[in-house]
Formats: C-alpha cells, structure tokens, sequence
C-alpha cells in the first residue's frame, strides 16, 4: 500500500528585501508513518559538500514536505542533530534543539492534532547560508480549538565541523 503524498501542499516563497533576502516553506503537516517522504540526497551533498554544515530541510521530510532544494538550507550540524559527545559542553546541553522541536510535532500528530507550520530563513545578501531560521506554527487540538500561535527564532550560528571545513580547504 502506497502512502499519500501532500508535498503538493507546501508553499515556497523566495523574495529579497532592502538588506536580506528570503526563503520560506509553509504547509499542514502530515503525520509521520502516514505520508509519504521525499529526499533528495544528491542535492543535499552537493549544498552541503566542503562546508561543514547539514542541508538541512526547513520542514522535515518525515511531515510529507518536499525534499528538493526549495526546503533545503545550510545549518549548524548541531541544530539539526544531536551534538556530538565532544561538542555538548560547547553547546550546553545534547544540541538539536531544532530536530526537538520536530519531535515534538511528531508526537502530537500521533495523537490528532492538526499543525500549520511557516519556515523562514533569512540570508544576508550575495550568501548562500542564512543566519538566522524562524519558524512560526498554529495547532489546532483534536477536539478542534486552536491555540495561539507560537514562534521560535533559531540563530544558524557557526560550528566547529564548519570551521574545520574551511580550515581543511585552505
């Protein structure tokens, strides 16, 4: 049996201001196990390669969002993941401080919630890396009442795995 697949769902935006530029991804998300993925793991190398950074997707493929290049974005390794053992003190904590946030919605859409997620990075111009990611969201309980909606900024600060890419290349 073959899963539904909603990346048809998902809005891309790209727009440049006066100072920055902009990408943005927005869609329902679908609950994961139940939708189909989609990953593209040629263009994730190939963003990524050299730099010491993930391509990480703006919304997780696990949602059903589309995994080509307009829901990529160059990040710390260490938002996207857990931090390596040798790096938790650097970070204070275990890292992935993104991926909990995913775990999270995960877990209430096991449990019947419905999530309108917005991610949008912001790049400085003439950049191929944002700065900073913000990602606004609404939920809406399974009874139906909906709860404020919420939003996270998640500075895209350096890394070491990306200071030591650049130190290798040099």
């Amino acid at each position: 049996m073959s899963l539904p697949d909603i990346s048809h769902r998902f809005q891309f935006r790209k727009w440049r201001g006066r100072n920055f530029e902009y990408e943005e991804l927005s869609g329902e998300l679908g609950e994961p196990g139940k939708v189909m993925t989609h990953r593209d793991v040629k263009v994730q190398q190939l963003m990524s390669r050299h730099t010491g950074e993930h391509a990480g997707h703006r919304i997780g493929i696990q949602f059903g969002a589309p995994g080509d290049a307009r829901n990529l974005g160059l990040q710390n390794a260490n938002m996207n993941t857990f931090a390596p053992r040798e790096l938790q003190e650097a970070f204070r904590g275990s890292g992935g401080s993104y991926h909990r946030l995913e775990s999270e919605w995960a877990d209430k859409l096991r449990q019947g919630w419905r999530i309108f997620v917005t991610v949008r990075d912001t790049y400085r111009i003439g950049e191929n890396r944002p700065f900073t990611r913000t990602v606004e969201w609404r939920e809406t309980m399974p009874n139906g009442a909906q709860l404020p909606p919420r939003t996270l900024d998640f500075g895209n600060f350096n890394s070491p795995q990306r200071r030591n890419a650049f130190s290798q290349v040099k």
